[in-house]
């Protein structure tokens, strides 16, 4: 069953906890968000115990099968995760999937996660019984005409009515990200005293904002600023920001980038590329520079390093997600040699 990412509370008030959900797509701020709406629920009626299976760091699909069958050893319900994230199930893995989602009264729950999956994925057996059992969310990026109702949506879920005018503002100045856009609203709820967000609170917010963002970040790499994209980055640091959304903004952009590379070096006019890639008239000069710059191996070999630091964070590997983010940053704005970035990891 096909359910929107905003109607998903609706969902769990109208039918409980389902057995089976499943949620897919590149958006990670929806993705996230349904994943923690799940685990709420799931403790809200006595889930307890969670499971997690991660693709990224490799996942024993006979192992999983078999836990699957195995009862708690406290007796409870389980809520048992699996991160497919950007790769696909082998053959084990697509049997065992198929399994889980097609099984009768289970007392756990199974929450299956994957990044944006292609044609063919969505032909595959395991897909379409997932499909078939399960609640299935997809969350993509908004069209940027669809980001002002978005908002003011959540800003009324915080007891806020934003004015449309805020919400024009907001949707220009993200640029179309949803993240960033979510995070203005939320910091908006906290510092408007009154019931209504107006222009003028939007604009005072980003003229009395010293913080550093991640789309700070992004800019300066694409415009192969080394010296203001370290700074933005140790700033990001010491203001505590998480390393997986600074590594999600950097591996989001460079892999655009490459989805680009690959389309001009296919005979795609570049005019042609940025309104395919929905690139803002703001940002075209500055994407187009980068894509002159960087040749589609290289990009390639940045977005490897990005999924090396990806099990940094994860803990799957030893090592400083921090180091590894300046040192994928100073092949990003261009100051290496690119070939040897995956050399010793």
């Amino acid at each position: 069953m096909q359910v929107n990412s905003e109607r998903l509370n609706d969902r769990f008030r109208d039918h409980g906890l389902d057995a089976v959900y499943f949620f897919y797509g590149d958006e990670p701020l929806q993705l996230t968000e349904c994943v923690d709406a799940v685990r709420r629920h799931a403790a809200g009626e006595g889930v307890d115990e969670r499971i997690v299976f991660d693709a990224e760091v490799g996942i024993d699909w006979p192992a999983l099968s078999v836990e699957s069958r195995a009862l708690s050893l406290f007796g409870a319900r389980r809520l048992i995760e699996i991160r497919l994230g950007g790769r696909k199930p082998d053959k084990n893995g697509a049997v065992v999937l198929a399994e889980l989602a097609a099984r009768e009264q289970a007392d756990d729950v199974l929450l299956v996660t994957a990044g944006k999956l292609d044609p063919g994925a969505r032909k595959t057996r395991w897909f379409k019984a997932i499909e078939q059992n399960a609640v299935c969310v997809v969350v993509r990026d908004l069209k940027a005409g669809a980001l002002p109702g978005w908002l003011s949506g959540r800003a009324r879920r915080s007891g806020k009515r934003l004015s449309t005018a805020a919400a024009a503002f907001i949707t220009d100045r993200v640029e179309g990200n949803m993240l960033a856009a979510a995070q203005e609203v939320e910091k908006l709820c906290l510092l408007v005293d009154g019931q209504e967000i107006g222009e003028s609170d939007v604009i005072n917010a980003v003229r009395d904002s010293a913080r550093y963002d991640v789309f700070q970040l992004t800019d300066a790499v694409v415009a192969g600023e080394l010296p203001r994209a370290i700074r933005v980055i140790r700033g990001l640091r010491e203001e505590g920001a998480e390393p997986v959304f600074v590594n999600w903004a950097l591996g989001r952009e460079l892999r655009q980038l490459a989805s680009m590379a690959a389309a001009r070096a296919g005979g795609m006019q570049t005019v042609q590329v940025m309104e395919k890639y929905r690139i803002w008239q703001s940002r075209r000069r500055l994407v187009t520079r980068a894509l002159e710059r960087f040749k589609l191996d290289e990009l390639s070999a940045l977005l490897a390093y990005a999924n090396f630091i990806d099990t940094l964070i994860k803990g799957a590997r030893a090592g400083d997600p921090w180091d590894a983010l300046e040192i994928l940053i100073v092949n990003a704005t261009g100051h290496t040699n690119f070939r040897a970035l995956l050399a010793n990891h």
